[in-house]
Protein backbone atom coordinates (compact mmCIF):
# COMPACT_ATOMS: atom_id res chain seq x y z
CA UNK A 1 0.00 0.00 0.00
CA UNK A 2 1.37 3.45 0.84
CA UNK A 3 4.16 2.07 2.91
CA UNK A 4 6.76 2.19 0.10
CA UNK A 5 6.31 5.93 -0.40
CA UNK A 6 7.85 8.13 2.22
CA UNK A 7 8.42 5.24 4.59
CA UNK A 8 11.55 5.85 6.57
CA UNK A 9 14.25 3.90 8.35
CA UNK A 10 17.09 5.15 10.47
CA UNK A 11 20.13 3.13 11.25
CA UNK A 12 23.38 3.49 13.13
CA UNK A 13 26.27 1.18 12.41
CA UNK A 14 28.22 1.76 15.59
CA UNK A 15 27.39 2.24 19.24
CA UNK A 16 28.75 5.30 21.05
CA UNK A 17 32.51 5.24 21.03
CA UNK A 18 34.11 4.54 24.38
CA UNK A 19 36.88 6.94 23.39
CA UNK A 20 34.79 10.04 22.88
CA UNK A 21 31.27 9.05 24.02
CA UNK A 22 29.75 10.29 20.76
CA UNK A 23 26.85 8.26 19.30
CA UNK A 24 27.51 7.96 15.58
CA UNK A 25 25.14 6.54 13.05
CA UNK A 26 23.49 6.69 9.68
CA UNK A 27 19.98 7.75 8.76
CA UNK A 28 18.06 6.58 5.73
CA UNK A 29 14.54 7.23 4.46
CA UNK A 30 12.22 7.02 1.50
CA UNK A 31 11.45 10.72 1.42
CA UNK A 32 10.15 12.35 -1.75
CA UNK A 33 12.00 15.56 -2.55
CA UNK A 34 10.16 18.65 -1.27
CA UNK A 35 7.53 16.51 0.45
CA UNK A 36 6.43 16.90 4.09
CA UNK A 37 8.67 13.94 4.96
CA UNK A 38 11.62 15.71 3.35
CA UNK A 39 10.97 18.80 5.46
CA UNK A 40 10.62 16.64 8.56
CA UNK A 41 14.07 15.22 7.89
CA UNK A 42 15.47 18.74 7.63
CA UNK A 43 14.05 19.31 11.10
CA UNK A 44 15.65 16.09 12.34
CA UNK A 45 19.04 17.06 10.93
CA UNK A 46 18.91 20.49 12.54
CA UNK A 47 18.07 19.00 15.94
CA UNK A 48 20.86 16.44 15.73
CA UNK A 49 23.33 19.14 14.68
CA UNK A 50 22.58 20.99 17.90
CA UNK A 51 24.07 18.14 19.96
CA UNK A 52 27.81 17.43 20.23
CA UNK A 53 27.02 13.93 21.54
CA UNK A 54 25.25 12.55 18.44
CA UNK A 55 26.47 12.49 14.85
CA UNK A 56 24.48 11.11 11.92
CA UNK A 57 25.02 10.56 8.20
CA UNK A 58 21.93 10.77 6.02
CA UNK A 59 20.75 8.45 3.26
CA UNK A 60 17.14 9.56 3.04
CA UNK A 61 16.31 8.52 -0.52
CA UNK A 62 15.90 4.83 0.28
CA UNK A 63 18.97 2.63 0.22
CA UNK A 64 18.00 -0.11 2.67
CA UNK A 65 15.49 -2.22 0.74
CA UNK A 66 12.05 -3.62 1.44
CA UNK A 67 10.29 -3.50 4.79
CA UNK A 68 11.08 -7.18 5.26
CA UNK A 69 14.78 -6.49 4.71
CA UNK A 70 14.68 -3.51 7.03
CA UNK A 71 13.06 -5.47 9.83
CA UNK A 72 15.50 -8.34 9.46
CA UNK A 73 18.46 -5.97 9.67
CA UNK A 74 16.89 -4.14 12.59
CA UNK A 75 16.31 -7.28 14.62
CA UNK A 76 19.86 -8.47 13.92
CA UNK A 77 21.22 -5.12 15.12
CA UNK A 78 22.65 -4.33 11.70
CA UNK A 79 20.21 -1.41 11.72
CA UNK A 80 19.54 0.23 15.04
CA UNK A 81 16.55 2.54 14.52
CA UNK A 82 13.85 1.99 11.93
CA UNK A 83 10.31 2.63 10.84
CA UNK A 84 7.86 0.39 9.00
CA UNK A 85 4.13 0.40 8.37
CA UNK A 86 1.65 -1.76 10.22
CA UNK A 87 1.40 -3.87 7.06
CA UNK A 88 5.13 -4.50 7.15
CA UNK A 89 5.25 -5.02 10.89
CA UNK A 90 2.67 -7.79 10.58
CA UNK A 91 5.48 -9.92 9.15
CA UNK A 92 6.96 -10.27 12.64
CA UNK A 93 3.98 -9.19 14.77
CA UNK A 94 0.82 -10.76 13.26
CA UNK A 95 -1.38 -8.69 15.61
CA UNK A 96 -0.32 -5.60 13.63
CA UNK A 97 -2.91 -6.57 11.04
CA UNK A 98 -5.76 -6.10 13.53
CA UNK A 99 -5.96 -2.28 13.18
CA UNK A 100 -6.17 -2.87 9.41
CA UNK A 101 -9.40 -4.89 9.70
CA UNK A 102 -11.87 -3.25 7.29
CA UNK A 103 -14.02 -0.37 8.49
CA UNK A 104 -12.89 -0.31 12.10
CA UNK A 105 -12.47 3.46 12.12
CA UNK A 106 -14.82 6.29 11.27
CA UNK A 107 -12.45 9.28 11.08
CA UNK A 108 -8.82 10.36 11.28
CA UNK A 109 -9.57 11.91 14.67
CA UNK A 110 -10.78 8.56 15.96
CA UNK A 111 -7.69 6.84 14.49
CA UNK A 112 -5.35 9.26 16.27
CA UNK A 113 -7.18 8.93 19.58
CA UNK A 114 -7.20 5.12 19.56
CA UNK A 115 -3.60 4.68 18.44
CA UNK A 116 -2.24 7.24 20.88
CA UNK A 117 -4.27 6.20 23.91
CA UNK A 118 -5.15 2.52 23.46
CA UNK A 119 -2.61 0.86 21.16
CA UNK A 120 0.74 2.40 22.07
CA UNK A 121 1.24 0.31 25.21
CA UNK A 122 0.27 -2.89 23.44
CA UNK A 123 2.68 -2.30 20.60
CA UNK A 124 5.40 -1.31 23.03
CA UNK A 125 4.98 -4.79 24.54
CA UNK A 126 4.89 -6.54 21.15
CA UNK A 127 8.09 -4.84 20.05
CA UNK A 128 9.84 -5.49 23.37
CA UNK A 129 9.15 -9.21 22.99
CA UNK A 130 11.15 -9.06 19.77
CA UNK A 131 14.06 -7.04 21.10
CA UNK A 132 12.78 -3.70 19.81
CA UNK A 133 11.86 -0.39 21.45
CA UNK A 134 8.76 1.59 20.49
CA UNK A 135 9.54 5.23 19.73
CA UNK A 136 6.56 6.82 17.98
CA UNK A 137 3.92 6.45 15.29
CA UNK A 138 4.33 7.84 11.79
CA UNK A 139 1.78 8.83 9.19
CA UNK A 140 0.69 7.17 5.91
CA UNK A 141 -3.07 7.58 5.51
CA UNK A 142 -6.33 5.93 4.49
CA UNK A 143 -6.38 3.01 2.08
CA UNK A 144 -8.52 3.43 -1.04
CA UNK A 145 -9.65 1.28 -3.96
CA UNK A 146 -8.59 2.17 -7.51
CA UNK A 147 -9.68 0.67 -10.85
CA UNK A 148 -10.54 1.56 -14.43
CA UNK A 149 -14.22 1.70 -13.58
CA UNK A 150 -16.19 3.23 -10.70
CA UNK A 151 -16.40 0.84 -7.72
CA UNK A 152 -18.90 2.43 -5.39
CA UNK A 153 -20.55 -0.55 -3.74
CA UNK A 154 -19.56 -4.13 -2.90
CA UNK A 155 -21.65 -5.27 -5.86
CA UNK A 156 -19.36 -3.24 -8.14
CA UNK A 157 -16.33 -5.12 -6.79
CA UNK A 158 -17.86 -8.56 -7.30
CA UNK A 159 -15.74 -10.51 -9.79
CA UNK A 160 -13.07 -7.82 -10.23
CA UNK A 161 -9.44 -8.87 -10.01
CA UNK A 162 -8.10 -6.61 -7.26
CA UNK A 163 -4.54 -6.44 -6.04
CA UNK A 164 -4.16 -6.26 -2.28
CA UNK A 165 -1.33 -6.60 0.17
CA UNK A 166 -0.38 -10.22 0.91
CA UNK A 167 -1.47 -9.41 4.47
CA UNK A 168 -4.46 -11.56 5.44
CA UNK A 169 -6.60 -8.57 6.49
CA UNK A 170 -6.43 -7.08 2.99
CA UNK A 171 -7.15 -10.43 1.36
CA UNK A 172 -10.12 -11.10 3.64
CA UNK A 173 -11.55 -7.66 2.89
CA UNK A 174 -11.48 -8.27 -0.86
CA UNK A 175 -12.85 -11.78 -0.59
CA UNK A 176 -15.73 -10.57 1.59
CA UNK A 177 -17.02 -8.36 -1.26
CA UNK A 178 -16.65 -11.03 -3.93
CA UNK A 179 -13.48 -9.69 -5.55
CA UNK A 180 -10.82 -12.00 -6.94
CA UNK A 181 -8.03 -11.15 -4.52
CA UNK A 182 -4.57 -11.04 -6.15
CA UNK A 183 -1.61 -10.65 -3.72
CA UNK A 184 1.29 -8.95 -5.52
CA UNK A 185 4.47 -7.17 -4.48
CA UNK A 186 4.59 -3.45 -5.23
CA UNK A 187 7.02 -3.86 -8.14
CA UNK A 188 4.52 -6.11 -9.91
CA UNK A 189 1.45 -3.87 -9.66
CA UNK A 190 1.98 -1.59 -12.68
CA UNK A 191 2.81 -4.45 -15.09
CA UNK A 192 -0.22 -6.36 -13.79
CA UNK A 193 -2.48 -3.37 -14.48
CA UNK A 194 -0.99 -2.95 -17.97
CA UNK A 195 -1.48 -6.59 -18.91
CA UNK A 196 -4.91 -6.98 -17.34
CA UNK A 197 -3.75 -9.44 -14.71
CA UNK A 198 -5.55 -7.16 -12.24
CA UNK A 199 -8.39 -4.68 -12.73
CA UNK A 200 -7.44 -2.48 -9.79
CA UNK A 201 -6.07 -2.51 -6.28
CA UNK A 202 -5.88 -1.10 -2.77
CA UNK A 203 -3.52 1.75 -1.99
CA UNK A 204 -2.98 4.91 -0.02
CA UNK A 205 -3.54 8.11 -1.97
CA UNK A 206 0.15 8.97 -1.80
CA UNK A 207 1.38 5.69 -3.25
CA UNK A 208 -1.33 5.74 -5.91
CA UNK A 209 -0.41 9.28 -6.96
CA UNK A 210 3.30 8.69 -7.39
CA UNK A 211 3.32 5.08 -8.61
CA UNK A 212 0.00 4.11 -10.15
CA UNK A 213 -2.03 7.12 -11.28
CA UNK A 214 -1.10 6.47 -14.92
CA UNK A 215 -2.69 3.02 -14.83
CA UNK A 216 -6.19 3.69 -13.47
CA UNK A 217 -9.05 6.08 -14.14
CA UNK A 218 -11.03 5.91 -10.89
CA UNK A 219 -10.30 6.06 -7.18
CA UNK A 220 -12.96 5.27 -4.60
CA UNK A 221 -12.23 6.71 -1.17
CA UNK A 222 -13.41 3.60 0.63
CA UNK A 223 -11.23 4.45 3.66
CA UNK A 224 -11.56 0.86 4.78
CA UNK A 225 -8.36 0.92 6.82
CA UNK A 226 -5.77 3.38 8.04
CA UNK A 227 -2.11 2.67 7.27
CA UNK A 228 0.00 3.72 10.22
CA UNK A 229 3.77 3.57 10.61
CA UNK A 230 5.81 2.60 13.67
CA UNK A 231 9.22 3.98 14.61
CA UNK A 232 11.40 1.65 16.67
CA UNK A 233 14.93 0.96 17.89
CA UNK A 234 17.01 -2.15 18.41
CA UNK A 235 17.06 -2.59 22.17
CA UNK A 236 20.59 -4.00 22.33
CA UNK A 237 21.95 -0.86 20.65
CA UNK A 238 19.57 1.54 22.35
CA UNK A 239 20.71 0.38 25.78
CA UNK A 240 24.29 1.44 24.97
CA UNK A 241 23.23 5.08 24.66
CA UNK A 242 23.26 7.56 27.50
CA UNK A 243 20.00 9.10 28.66
CA UNK A 244 21.01 12.40 27.07
CA UNK A 245 21.74 10.74 23.72
CA UNK A 246 18.40 8.95 23.78
CA UNK A 247 16.65 12.22 24.51
CA UNK A 248 18.46 13.96 21.66
CA UNK A 249 17.42 11.31 19.14
CA UNK A 250 13.83 11.07 20.37
CA UNK A 251 13.55 14.85 20.40
CA UNK A 252 14.89 15.16 16.87
CA UNK A 253 11.82 13.59 15.26
CA UNK A 254 9.29 16.03 13.92
CA UNK A 255 6.36 16.05 16.41
CA UNK A 256 3.64 13.61 15.40
CA UNK A 257 0.66 16.00 15.62
CA UNK A 258 1.96 18.56 13.09
CA UNK A 259 3.50 15.70 11.07
CA UNK A 260 0.05 14.18 10.66
CA UNK A 261 -1.36 17.54 9.63
CA UNK A 262 1.38 18.00 7.01
CA UNK A 263 0.78 14.61 5.42
CA UNK A 264 -2.99 15.05 5.38
CA UNK A 265 -2.62 18.44 3.72
CA UNK A 266 -0.41 16.83 1.07
CA UNK A 267 -3.06 14.19 0.41
CA UNK A 268 -5.64 16.93 -0.19
CA UNK A 269 -3.31 18.57 -2.70
CA UNK A 270 -2.62 15.28 -4.50
CA UNK A 271 -6.34 14.58 -4.69
CA UNK A 272 -7.02 17.94 -6.33
CA UNK A 273 -4.22 17.38 -8.82
CA UNK A 274 -5.55 13.96 -9.79
CA UNK A 275 -8.96 15.50 -10.46
CA UNK A 276 -7.37 18.26 -12.56
CA UNK A 277 -5.69 15.54 -14.65
CA UNK A 278 -9.05 13.96 -15.41
CA UNK A 279 -9.15 11.10 -12.91
CA UNK A 280 -12.43 10.44 -11.12
CA UNK A 281 -12.26 10.51 -7.32
CA UNK A 282 -15.38 9.07 -5.70
CA UNK A 283 -16.41 9.71 -2.09
CA UNK A 284 -18.84 7.21 -0.63
CA UNK A 285 -22.32 8.30 0.37
CA UNK A 286 -23.58 7.22 3.78
CA UNK A 287 -25.68 4.49 2.15
CA UNK A 288 -22.77 3.21 0.06
CA UNK A 289 -20.46 3.08 3.06
CA UNK A 290 -23.11 1.21 5.04
CA UNK A 291 -23.18 -1.43 2.30
CA UNK A 292 -19.41 -1.90 2.54
CA UNK A 293 -19.55 -2.09 6.33
CA UNK A 294 -22.32 -4.71 6.25
CA UNK A 295 -20.61 -6.81 3.59
CA UNK A 296 -17.25 -6.88 5.37
CA UNK A 297 -18.45 -7.27 8.98
CA UNK A 298 -18.17 -11.10 8.93
CA UNK A 299 -14.50 -10.78 7.94
CA UNK A 300 -13.61 -9.37 11.37
CA UNK A 301 -14.01 -12.70 13.14
CA UNK A 302 -12.33 -14.57 10.28
CA UNK A 303 -9.30 -12.26 10.41
CA UNK A 304 -9.00 -12.42 14.20
CA UNK A 305 -9.12 -16.22 14.15
CA UNK A 306 -6.50 -16.37 11.40
CA UNK A 307 -4.13 -14.01 13.25
CA UNK A 308 -4.49 -15.66 16.64
CA UNK A 309 -2.07 -14.71 19.43
CA UNK A 310 -3.30 -11.56 21.18
CA UNK A 311 -5.45 -10.44 18.25
CA UNK A 312 -8.65 -10.42 20.29
CA UNK A 313 -6.95 -8.29 22.93
CA UNK A 314 -5.92 -5.72 20.31
CA UNK A 315 -9.42 -5.73 18.81
CA UNK A 316 -10.97 -5.23 22.25
CA UNK A 317 -8.60 -2.32 22.94
CA UNK A 318 -9.65 -0.68 19.68
CA UNK A 319 -13.33 -1.08 20.53
CA UNK A 320 -12.73 0.36 24.00
CA UNK A 321 -10.88 3.29 22.46
CA UNK A 322 -13.69 3.89 19.98
CA UNK A 323 -16.22 4.02 22.82
CA UNK A 324 -14.05 6.44 24.77
CA UNK A 325 -13.65 8.63 21.71
CA UNK A 326 -17.41 8.65 21.14
CA UNK A 327 -18.03 9.55 24.78
CA UNK A 328 -15.49 12.35 24.58
CA UNK A 329 -17.03 13.68 21.38
CA UNK A 330 -20.52 13.58 22.90
CA UNK A 331 -19.30 15.46 25.97
CA UNK A 332 -17.74 18.16 23.80
CA UNK A 333 -20.93 18.51 21.76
Amino acid sequence: MGRFIFLFVLFAVVAPSAADDVARGKVTALAQVNSPWDRHWDYFKAKIDESPDVEMEYYIRGEVGTEEQMLTALRRNRIQIGGVTMWGLAGIIPESAVPMIPFLFESTEEVDFVFDNYLQDLFTDFLAERGLVFMDWSEVGWSNLYANTPVLTPADADGLKIRGSPNFAAQAFLQSVGADSIPLGTADIAPALQTGLVDGGLSSMVFFYYALSGFATDVTETHQSYDQGVQMANKQWWDTLSTDQKNVIKGAFFPIVPARADVRELIKELRLDLVSRGLSIHSLTADQRAQWVEATAPSHRIILDEIGGRADEVYAAIQEGKRAFADQSTAID
